[in-house]
């Protein structure tokens, strides 16, 4: 499973994404003008598979800031 986010300037994390493909398969990800987008290491999350589970990503999300950097794959931090 590969997991996604894209970002604005300030690190806030606007789209939470996780693609669960076989091995092998390619996708690319398309960007709002002015959001980043990087490949986070979410070993703890899975993929949501209830709205339930999506509303729980939609809170934890908010406690998280994505890194501000040109980085392709990156560890999301606390925010303060």
């Amino acid at each position: 499973m590969k997991t996604f986010v894209h970002s604005d300037s300030a690190g806030g994390i606007h789209v939470f994404i996780t693609v669960d493909a076989p091995d092998g398969v390619r996708a690319m990800v398309d960007v709002e003008p002015g959001l980043s987008v990087a490949e986070i290491d979410a070993g703890e999350f899975k993929a949501p598979a209830t709205d339930s589970e999506v509303d729980k990503i939609r809170a934890l999300m908010q406690g998280y800031r994505a890194p501000v950097s040109a980085a392709a794959k990156a560890t999301l931090t606390k925010a303060k």
